[in-house]
């Protein structure tokens, strides 16, 4: 089965003889994770064909410090090659830190030849702290400042650029664009087709609540089988598009794993069950924390990331003996109130998604929309997912 490298690699064909598809979203979306080289005019509106970007002594600067370095190199490589991508230009690129804030933003929009159209995308989470810390704020807080820079790129690059316009972005990028189509001005959602959105978290009950969201921009949002950080903040199923991945677990949020086949992504049923349960629990536990506590905790968790004084997330995980003691020291020496903070949050994430939630278990009421009616569709939403679960797994059985 092929994957968006083989992809790349057979599409011959124009974008006039063949429209943008949501293949081609993602395959763009991953280039937003290149470290591409300002000298060459990427941050400028006439940007750089990525025929010209395919160059051996730049790729390994371009493509060393991401998760997967060498599919990375390959998909540019054959996208360069393609006589669909070669001539798609990099622009308006911009790559900004700050630490202060815990802001890692980077976004690259990639205009089509012939007047096609431009896909403006968002760069996901990289190896930093930094960007994982940004993480931990993304679903503990209202808005963060990436959000708010994401929203202020989408509606100037359609005012510069006009046109057919499309959104992309995956894990944390695809949120990026979610949350910046979501929070433009009317007028500027009107110009974009639509929002690709690949397995990254949904929008917090906060965020839609904000007087400032409208839901004038269509998102198709793509999720592997086993999706967790896709169904955060996610309680329905209906209007995704899940895909087929050769991978498992979480090892499934990498887009390499997904199975393409005749120019789409292979599509399944539903999500697998127990990850559906579990991303549901998860849910639960956020929303059960009021949203000065989810803060509070995600403050928290990362003056404890700091004080390992690792330089990336990889390094955190590779001397995680060493790191957690450093944590459980400073934790030990912290005050009262943030040690009680660390322990009641924990036990309840622990004790949810072992035993279930308290909503799940019956032992808090369900305070969705309209009491009952929210529990019934909960209910119906689970049934749901063992059944496509069911028919997923029969799928694969007969070959289909």
């Amino acid at each position: 089965m092929g994957n968006i490298i083989s992809y790349a690699r057979e599409a011959q064909d124009t974008f006039a003889e063949r429209p943008f598809c949501r293949v081609d979203a993602l395959c763009l979306a991953w280039l937003a994770y290149l470290r591409l080289p300002q000298e060459l005019g990427v941050g400028t509106r006439a940007g750089v064909r990525l025929v010209d970007l395919c160059d051996e002594r730049l790729i390994p600067a371009m493509t060393s410090s991401l998760h997967d370095a060498e599919s990375s190199r390959e998909l540019l490589v054959a996208m360069a090659a393609s006589p669909r991508f070669a001539n798609v230009r990099a622009c308006l690129h911009v790559a900004e830190t700050d630490e202060s804030e815990a802001m890692q933003f980077a976004a690259t929009t990639f205009v089509l030849p012939e007047g096609a159209g431009s896909c403006i995308t968002f760069r996901g989470t990289d190896n930093t702290l930094l960007g994982w810390k940004e993480n931990m704020h993304f679903v503990c807080m209202r808005a963060i400042p990436a959000q708010r820079r994401a929203v202020a790129y989408v509606e100037q690059t359609v005012e510069e650029l006009g046109g057919t316009i499309w959104v992309s972005g995956h894990s944390k990028g695809g949120a990026l664009g979610v949350y910046a189509c979501g929070m433009a001005r009317e007028e500027i959602q009107a110009q974009i087709d639509c929002c690709y959105c690949f397995d990254g978290p949904g929008m917090s009950p906060q965020v839609r609540k904000d007087a400032s969201w409208h839901d004038g921009v269509v998102v198709i949002k793509v999720v592997p089988r086993a999706s967790l950080v896709g169904m955060l903040f996610e309680r329905s199923q209906q209007e995704l598009v899940v895909v087929s991945s050769s991978a498992e677990g979480v090892m499934q949020h990498a887009p390499f794993s997904w199975e393409v086949r005749g120019g789409d992504f292979v599509g399944v049923q539903g999500l697998d069950y127990d990850a559906w349960k579990l991303s549901q629990r998860v849910n639960d536990w956020l929303e059960a924390m009021a949203p000065a506590e989810r803060e509070d905790f995600s403050g928290l968790l990362s003056w404890l990331i700091d004080v390992t004084g690792e330089p990336s997330f990889s390094a955190l995980l590779r001397r995680w003996s060493l790191n957690a003691k450093a944590m459980r020291a400073a934790l030990e020496a912290a005050p009262a109130g943030d040690r009680e903070l660390f322990g009641r949050v924990m036990d309840d994430l622990v004790a949810t998604v072992l035993l279930g939630s308290r909503r799940e278990l019956g032992l808090e009421d369900d305070d969705t929309p309209k009491g009952s009616a929210g529990a019934a569709a909960r209910k119906l939403e689970d049934l749901t997912a063992k059944v496509n679960d069911r028919l997923s797994k029969l799928d694969r059985l007969t070959g289909r």
